[in-house]
């Protein structure tokens, strides 16, 4: 899902993007707690990708997303993020910095979220390259691994 976000972003015209990332803001706003898991999974990757566009209308406009993820999320533990696809978009070489930035923050919240079982069996995958990413990074991830 992650590849098939990150090529539809790149594919897209700026105003065609901000176009549908109108739409998944609205349709994050009409979402119930119980069906978000399943829209985050489709929203969040598409949101943080297109955090590459040069266009500000658009990063505004995914901010705002990020933000109402952010308060409908922060506090409810039982609603998952798209743990794997965040993971794909942060290992892409060509994804920005700010697209790894806020990539790791929402890892971060993805694992937490994971259970136990399934962070047991994700965690390797973390430590493969962990020397090509920041040191900042490589703690956030280390931190998560030793969890």
């Amino acid at each position: 899902m992650a590849e098939t976000s990150s090529a539809a972003a790149a594919a897209q015209t700026d105003a065609e993007r901000e176009e549908a990332l109108d739409r998944m803001l609205t349709r994050l706003a009409l979402a119930e707690d119980a069906r978000l898991a399943p829209l985050l999974a489709r929203v969040l990757p598409y949101a943080i990708t297109s955090l590459a566009s040069a266009t500000a209308s658009v990063r505004k406009l995914v901010m705002e997303i990020l933000s109402h993820i952010n308060k409908r999320v922060k506090h409810r533990p039982e609603i998952s993020l798209p743990m794997l696809d965040l993971w794909r978009i942060y290992t892409e070489s060509t994804s920005s910095t700010i697209v790894r930035n806020f990539c790791i923050v929402y890892i971060e919240m993805a694992f937490e979220r994971l259970l136990s079982e399934d962070k047991g069996s994700i965690a390797p995958d973390l430590l493969i390259n962990i020397s090509n990413v920041t040191e900042q990074h490589q703690g956030i991830i280390l931190r998560l691994v030793v969890k």
